[in-house]
């Protein structure tokens, strides 16, 4: 018996639950991608926040906002638990939303967290929130490494990606 499927990605809602909040986060991953470009669909939305006790209780109160329980334990959120994991994955009313300690970087044992994300990141502007987006290096290093076949699939249209914006003149 497989798991229930996430209610549809509502990506306007998630933003606004964490502006209300006040959640200090950078963007990664699939949706990240998609600010850069990528055209592939994703169905969450990933975040890596501050590791602080103070934003990560803002992030869950965001998360509980969204009537958030972890997948798999239907848990709700709470600053300790999301402070305790490297990555936690919550299903909400507005999709899947999944906190990451980190991404990546360089080698299978470091990551590259939120201060080292927010000074590399881009402020994008998607409806009425300007968020924070990984660079488009990092979002490939993260798929590179997790070496799953959905992250395989879409290193072909993120690798032309970064292509296309080196050759950008400055």
């Amino acid at each position: 018996m497989s798991a229930p499927s996430p209610p549809p990605l509502e990506v306007a809602a998630v933003l606004a639950a964490l502006r209300e909040h006040d959640v200090k986060y950078v963007l990664v991953g699939g949706f990240a991608a998609r600010l850069h470009g990528a055209v592939r669909v994703t169905s969450d939305v990933d975040v890596c926040p501050a590791w602080d006790r103070d934003n990560l209780t803002r992030l869950a109160s965001a998360l509980r906002s969204l009537g958030a329980t972890e997948k798999g334990t239907g848990i709700a959120p709470d600053a300790g638990l999301i402070y305790s994991m490297e990555i936690t994955n919550w299903r909400t009313t507005a999709g899947d939303v999944d906190v990451l300690l980190g991404i990546p970087d360089k080698s299978r044992y470091e990551k590259a967290q939120y201060r080292q994300l927010h000074e590399q990141a881009l402020a994008v502007q998607v409806g009425a929130d300007t968020i924070e987006v990984a660079p488009l290096t990092a979002i490939i290093r993260s798929k590179e490494i997790a070496d799953r076949p959905k992250d395989r699939e879409a290193l072909p249209e993120l690798y032309q990606l970064a292509d296309r914006g080196r050759q950008r003149p400055r």
